[in-house]
């Protein structure tokens, strides 16, 4: 069984949501976001490994979450979650199915491996939307008003005990 949460999953999202809300500084640095303005976001996974992870060895809810919220597409299999946030606070994080099911004002997406980076904290989220690495759909200009905002949300997915699910399984 792994040692830590495994990225991506709703329990990790959980634990995320957990540690935003527990960054006073994060509060500071955010607020205001998302007032008279929607500063949702669906963070968008494609390129997932699936088919170079033994699914069968993960554990059941694991499996079912897969089963449910990965589709196969385009982008090869991909992955979505919603994020919200709201003047200095993660209000909500949990794995969708669609994007039609939810109401967001930003879109986040990246590479499974991009996110994996991300995750690390070895890519930063300004820099990776900068670089190319991630393509954000939303307004620019308000993410970089609240740039240091941003910064402390990756810091922030650094602190989840993680366990990447390509290299578990």
């Amino acid at each position: 069984m792994a040692d830590g949460l495994i990225f991506p999953s709703s329990e990790w999202f959980d634990n995320y949501q957990e540690k935003v809300n527990n960054s006073e500084e994060y509060a500071e640095k955010s607020a205001g976001w998302g007032v008279d303005f929607n500063g949702d976001f669906i963070f968008k996974m494609t390129d997932m490994p699936l088919d170079e992870i033994d699914v069968d060895a993960m554990p059941e809810h694991l499996q079912d979450e897969l089963d449910q919220y990965v589709s196969e597409g385009a982008s090869g299999h991909t992955g979505q979650t919603f994020v919200g946030l709201e003047d200095g606070e993660c209000t909500d994080a949990y794995l969708i199915e669609s994007e039609d099911e939810v109401d967001n004002g930003f879109k986040l997406t990246g590479t499974y491996e991009n996110w994996v980076e991300l995750t690390k904290g070895n890519i930063g989220a300004v820099d990776g939307m900068m670089s190319g690495k991630f393509e954000l759909d939303g307004d620019m200009q308000k993410i970089l008003q609240y740039s240091d905002a941003a910064t402390l949300l990756t810091e922030c997915a650094t602190e989840v005990d993680t366990v990447f699910a390509h290299e578990e399984y």
